[in-house]
């Protein structure tokens, strides 16, 4: 459930890097960073617009336009798994080749892990979600739900 929104509303309470806003008929609590928070002075009542990833608790907000109508940008940290896109090289015909000889017939495309491919196979006739370590290794076989 993690997408991008935008939220115009008014500022009822203040927690730090957090507040929350209401907008028409929901109430959102808003997460600058305490990196993103610096500079920025919000308070009760103020109006304001913020976009940002929903996460299931909060949204991480991305730009935020302050009462005055300044808009400021929010620059969130990379986490280690984002830093390392470049993955290792990996041949994804090796891991359909192990998940073949094993007996399972593979559906769509591996796709990459930063370790591992993930495929859905078929065997039996039950489904199952395949992981393949990089050199083309079988590390997990983890039936799907029906």
């Amino acid at each position: 459930m993690n997408d991008t929104q935008t939220i115009t509303g008014t500022v009822w309470a203040v927690f730090g890097h957090r507040f929350a806003i209401k907008a028409k008929d929901v109430r959102v609590l808003a997460d600058l960073g305490p990196k993103g928070a610096e500079g920025i002075a919000i308070a009760n009542g103020d109006t304001v617009t913020i976009t940002g990833e929903r996460k299931p608790s909060e949204t991480k907000v991305t730009s935020i336009t302050l009462k005055d109508g300044i808009v400021r940008e929010i620059a969130w940290p990379k986490k280690p798994h984002e830093e390392k896109a470049d993955h290792a090289p990996a041949d994804p015909a090796a891991a359909l080749a192990a998940v073949k000889a094993d007996g399972y017939a593979a559906e769509g495309e591996p796709a990459r892990k930063p370790k591992h491919f993930e495929i859905v196979g078929a065997k039996d006739g039950v489904r199952h979600e395949i992981h393949v370590e990089l050199d083309g290794k079988i590390r997990k076989v983890k039936p799907l739900a029906a």
